[in-house]
């Protein structure tokens, strides 16, 4: 039986691992994302700026939507001036960790996924 953890927790715990890290995040992000956003990751004319997320949010880093578009629930959705965002493939290959969502419910996403996103977090300014 998995653990479900709620997802402030298994941010914590993610940071935790080499496979969920930021630096492990950093190296998926050069290999999948710089080529679009840029090795800055401040973006372009058709692309945001991922070190400005949490600045569009409010304020608060809105870890279930990036999630989700890097999961793949935005795939074929316009994500950003009229770009979409694409299939991350390989991301979404390997071990699983399940993360809780705000919901209560919980789901499983691949660890790449999860260190990708412990990244983005990390680069906010």
């Amino acid at each position: 039986m998995r653990t479900v953890l709620p997802l402030s927790l298994a941010a914590a715990l993610a940071g935790c691992s080499p496979w969920t890290s930021p630096q492990a995040g950093r190296a998926l992000y050069v290999q999948n994302c710089a080529a679009c956003h840029g090795a800055d990751a401040r973006g372009g004319a058709q692309v945001p700026d991922l070190t400005q997320i949490t600045a569009r949010a409010g304020g608060t880093y809105p870890r279930m939507l990036i999630l989700d578009k890097l999961d793949g629930y935005a795939q074929g959705q316009t994500a950003y001036a009229g770009a979409e965002m694409p299939n991350f493939g390989d991301l979404l290959t390997g071990r699983l960790m399940r993360v809780q969502t705000p919901s209560g419910l919980s789901r499983p996403l691949p660890e790449k996924i999860i260190a990708l996103d412990a990244y983005l977090a990390s680069i906010q300014r």
